[in-house]
């Protein structure tokens, strides 16, 4: 079953739908993922390609196949440890090329697409972001920040109950109007926020919609004080330094600018597990 994606596939976090409509109603067949529109993928686009593969190969029992990918692309996608991440859900058309991107296990540009499946993943991750973060953006609230990222990818092997979610940071830098965006992607397929938030919430909502915007304004904090996922922190700090928050779960989402800036969406292709991507915007550092 050939699947072509559409050029803008992974441009931004609503085009990522045209990949999770194919998750509806998966058959026993192997998937063919024609990637040839494809220029480039940001880290919203590699994190929905990487569960939906896992999640269609274990559904059909086959890996999903990727064919005509752009050179460049592919040496992209290696660097970023997509195809040693997904080996056993996804199989290439061709080899992967000889010439690749030099690699540094201490660059402030890329935290490496990361398998989250216990505490130690986390206190690796956290030590990297901390480095991106630290060297890239003038955030002064940046210890409140880096614990949000630990929460969020605490919650993966706490409360999902998915054996292994993912995380991705990528830094990409505007010369031209001195501006650099960090993009944080962090997903799963596991229970999702409403289930995860029922039980202990019965006064919520019973759509997913109304979990997550209850997630997003810091309803669902636990009785030690802590917000929730932590996404009101990060919403705060959107507000200071620019960008969005995108979280989506099951069928719905919210793209939020800041508290009062919300943008809902519902009647999605349906989705197991929760997908987060956070865009910070600032000024280069002097």
């Amino acid at each position: 079953m050939t699947q072509i994606t559409p050029n803008q596939f992974g441009s931004d976090v609503q085009t990522i739908d045209s990949l999770y409509s194919l998750l509806s109603d998966i058959r026993s067949a192997q998937y063919i993922l024609d990637l040839g529109n494809i220029a480039f993928l940001k880290p919203m686009g590699i994190m929905a390609l990487v569960l939906s593969a896992r999640h269609i190969a274990e559904k059909s029992g086959y890996p999903i196949r990727l064919i005509s990918l752009d050179r460049k692309l592919l040496a992209y996608l290696e660097r970023v440890n997509l195809f040693q991440v997904a080996n056993k859900w996804i199989e290439l058309d061709s080899e992967l090329p000889e010439q690749k991107w030099e690699r540094n296990p201490q660059t402030p540009n890329l935290l490496e697409l990361t398998p989250i499946t216990n505490a130690v993943d986390v206190a690796s991750v956290m030590e990297r972001a901390e480095l991106i973060f630290s060297r890239w953006l003038q955030l002064p609230n940046l210890g409140s920040l880096l614990k949000v990222i630990s929460e969020l990818c605490s919650n993966i092997y706490q409360h999902s109950g998915d054996p292994h979610g993912f995380i991705l940071i990528q830094r990409y830098q505007y010369i031209s109007r001195s501006e650099v965006d960090v993009i944080v992607a962090v997903g799963d397929m596991g229970k999702g926020i409403r289930p995860s938030l029922a039980d202990r919430h019965p006064e919520l909502s019973g759509e997913p919609l109304g979990y997550i915007r209850a997630a997003l304004q810091g309803s669902t904090s636990r009785h030690s004080g802590r917000g929730g996922l932590g996404l009101r922190t990060v919403e705060e700090t959107v507000v200071k330094e620019g960008g969005y928050v995108w979280l989506r779960s099951e069928t719905a989402a919210v793209r939020s600018h800041g508290p009062n800036r919300h943008y809902l969406f519902t009647d999605l292709a349906p989705v197991p597990g929760t997908q987060v991507v956070v865009e910070f915007r600032a000024s280069l550092k002097d």
